[in-house]
């Protein structure tokens, strides 16, 4: 009689090493894009939120003006206290212009009593995003 051959059942191959490995490494590829995708999602969310409540704040505090106090230089000093004072911080860029309603095309004979009031923020290092708000300002 011939002996049979055994083939042990015991162990580990090195093809269901590889396998295995393969397997963990895409699963957690995919774990790590999600997290990522989540985080940048919540950081740009976060960014809108803060350029928001800066220009509503700029806004705010120019709408507590006299009518005849709401010029360039008064706006530039408000965004100025708010850069010093830690409100804005430096990653964001606060550009302000204001033009009075009587001196645009076509509204010249009209009297002063409107001003247009536009407040822009910058934010990004490389990706840089803009974020304006357009406000009338009434006499």
């Amino acid at each position: 009689m011939e002996r049979q051959k055994c083939i042990s059942q015991r162990g580990v191959t090195s093809a269901d090493v590889i396998v295995a490995v393969i397997i963990i490494m895409l699963f957690v590829s995919v774990i790590t894009t999600g997290f990522y995708n989540y985080y940048k999602s919540v950081q740009s969310k976060n960014r809108i939120t803060i350029a928001t409540n800066i220009i509503v704040d700029v806004i705010e505090n120019v709408e507590m003006l006299k009518y005849d106090e709401v010029t360039k230089e008064n706006i530039d000093n408000i965004v100025k206290n708010f850069e010093s004072d830690g409100t804005i911080s430096k990653s964001y860029t606060v550009t302000t212009d204001l033009q009075n309603y009587n001196e645009t095309e076509g509204n010249t004979d009209k009297k002063d009593l409107i001003k247009i009031l536009k407040v822009k923020v910058t934010y990004g290092d490389n990706d840089i995003e803009n974020f304006e708000v357009t406000r009338l300002i009434t006499k």
